[in-house]
């Protein structure tokens, strides 16, 4: 009688998903602005809104360019624009929904970890740049429509949308 050789291969991955599952558990994705760059100040800015001092030496700018201020003019104040919050908390389900399809990949070890979490940070970034194109109110002062030449609050150069990163760790 003929000898037949049978090899057996364990496809069993329940080892690797626990792990995966246990460093999903340790990972965080975060969209966002770099700390401490300019970036992140006119963001902090536009997402709370601020009340600026008015100098003698800005005041002095702002008539140069053709804005005068009244003489009981102290503060400049600029309006909250959160585009930030509003666009995560409006876009949630949205990513969550990603979420949830792009989980069977990690357990089918087609994507790491790090993947699955960057993949989402990606998809929050698009969603909330979306919504800061999107954002219409509370409307520019007539002197930055003149100046931008639109009345979108938060596009002018593109460079606050644009710069807007991904991180995860």
């Amino acid at each position: 009688m003929a000898r037949i050789r049978v090899t057996v291969r364990d496809n069993n991955r329940i080892p690797e998903i626990i792990a995966d599952l246990r460093k999903m558990n340790q990972k965080k994705a975060k969209v966002g602005y770099q700390a401490g760059s300019e970036l992140e100040m006119i963001a902090g800015v536009h997402e709370y809104g601020a009340r600026i001092k008015v100098t003698d030496k800005m005041r002095g700018y702002l008539a140069s360019q053709g804005l005068h201020l009244r003489a009981e003019t102290t503060h400049i104040v600029i309006p909250e624009r959160s585009f930030l919050r509003t666009g995560a908390d409006k876009h949630a389900t949205d990513v969550q929904r990603k979420a949830d399809e792009f989980i069977a990949d990690v357990i089918a070890g087609h994507v790491s970890v790090e993947t699955f979490y960057e993949m989402l940070a990606l998809e929050l970034r698009g969603k909330i740049q979306e919504h800061a194109r999107d954002l219409d109110n509370p409307v520019n002062h007539p002197f930055t429509v003149e100046r931008k030449g639109s009345n979108n609050p938060l596009v002018d150069n593109g460079g606050l949308i644009g710069g807007m990163e991904v991180e995860v760790d």
